[in-house]
């Protein structure tokens, strides 16, 4: 059974930015109900919240990631490519998404989170699939059907 929880999935290579990334940190611990898998190469070593994943991997391994879930060639020679894949990640990362209700994905660079239940209400959740559309912080339902509606 899904968790009324949602994860959020943020691919970062180079390095992390240091003046700001614990206080973003900071600002994840304090919605236990998301999750944040961060696929990074940069092991600094930082406090993470319980609620974070770090995921240490080179660029390489993690476009190799990608493109075992496809029977073609992808198309990923940077990193900053990756932002045409994120409405692709809830097929790509299935696995490691099965037991959220929703996932989605933010920006670490861009985004300080408040209370995120105080707008991701159990009201707003219920009835909608997609919420948000710009890259700063998308979240879908996670569905099979919806996670497979690129294809």
């Amino acid at each position: 059974m899904k968790r009324n929880r949602i994860t959020f999935i943020c691919p970062y290579f180079g390095k992390l930015p240091e003046d700001y990334f614990q206080l973003w940190l900071n600002s994840c611990e304090v919605n236990e109900f998301c999750e944040w898998l961060i696929f990074t190469d940069d092991c600094t070593n930082y406090e993470y919240p319980p609620n974070i994943t770090p995921i240490y991997l080179e660029f390489d391994e993690f476009r190799e990631l990608i493109q075992k879930k496809f029977s073609f060639s992808i198309a990923l020679d940077n990193p900053y490519k990756l932002c045409d894949y994120k409405p692709l990640y809830g097929y790509i990362f299935e696995e490691k998404i099965r037991d959220s209700e929703f996932w989605g994905y933010c920006d670490i660079s861009d985004c300080i989170f408040g209370n995120l239940k105080k707008f991701l209400t159990s009201e707003i959740l219920e009835q909608y699939d997609k919420i948000n559309y710009l890259g700063h912080m998308t979240i879908y339902r996670n569905d099979y059907r919806l996670n497979r509606l690129f294809l």
